[in-house]
């Protein structure tokens, strides 16, 4: 199966190169890898272009209408989808396509032919990731979600025809939730595979460029309302930052979330509301299948 990499990046001059590094060794390269430079204004265009030089399936690409923060979000799909187009106008052709950050350090050199493989075997597979995890200050690993289900948005694996089906991304806040819960109404597989780890450099919610925790809470707040969540969703997640960070940050949270509530309308119409119910649903009951089963 033919495999296309697309990695918006913007001022990733402190972790780019590990990424890159983290590709170029893998047993199995992708056709293509389109580095999608959304107006860096750093080294890290110049580091893509010395590893274009040294390695052909590299791609750079300057975007003309760069967005003035880094990606996230519904930017983070804008520039994805920039990405397909150029594919498309390059003539690329791929049965899966990865939307992989800029600030992971993946620790197998088999990550991607282990994910092709899986694809390969199991044909409703339609969405996969390894296992992102930030490390402590002990240099202990934390997964960043224990879900089985839901695919890490930094490191997102799609079929092509599972993509289709969903009608592509959807440009707002929590795309990389509603993505699995669509792909599953589809009638697709959406796994996370643990044994696969990859190093999560940069947590959103810590990044000084994009507003620090404060605002990676609300952008998570806003993520749930735009999916048309549950509200107990809010008093759950709330709880467990309480547990994993301390009374503050949880607080903080459930008020973006009551916030969230009363003042935002959700960003998926009735139909979609009534798949992510239904989802919600079989979440509680464990009620899903996966390539294993």
């Amino acid at each position: 199966m033919h495999l296309l990499i697309i990695t918006p990046f913007k001022n990733e001059e402190q972790s780019i190169v590990k990424t890159m590094d983290s590709i170029v060794k893998q047993t199995t390269l992708p056709v293509k890898w389109l580095m999608i430079d959304d107006g860096s204004d750093d080294k890290s265009p110049e580091l893509v272009k010395e590893y274009q030089a040294k390695y052909p399936f590299i791609h750079y690409h300057r975007r003309g209408n760069s967005s003035g923060q880094r990606a996230t979000g519904n930017n983070v799909v804008d520039v994805f989808n920039d990405g397909l187009r150029l594919a498309e106008s390059l003539n690329i052709e791929w049965d899966i396509v990865s939307k992989l950050d800029a600030d992971l350090v993946i620790e197998s050199k088999e990550y991607l032919e282990f994910l092709i493989d899986k694809f390969t075997k199991y044909p409703k597979l339609g969405i996969a990731s390894g296992v992102t995890y930030i490390l402590t200050e002990g240099k202990d690993k934390v997964f960043e979600s224990v879900h089985r289900w839901h695919t890490q948005g930094q490191t997102k694996f799609y079929r092509k025809t599972c993509l289709e089906a969903m009608g592509g991304l959807k440009p707002f806040k929590g795309w990389d939730g509603i993505d699995d819960i669509l792909a599953r109404s589809n009638g697709f597989i959406t796994e996370k595979f643990f044994e696969q780890h990859v190093w999560h450099l940069y947590p959103t919610q810590t990044r000084s460029a994009e507003g620090g925790f404060k605002k990676g809470l609300l952008r998570e707040a806003t993520g749930y309302r735009n999916m048309g969540y549950p509200f107990y969703m809010y008093i759950f997640k709330s709880l467990k930052l309480v547990k994993e960070r301390g009374l503050y940050p949880g607080l903080v949270y459930f008020y973006y979330g009551v916030k969230a509530t009363l003042f935002a309308k959700p960003m998926v119409n009735k139909e979609e509301q009534h798949i992510v119910k239904n989802f919600m649903l079989k979440r509680w009951k464990n009620d899903f299948s996966y390539t294993t089963d």
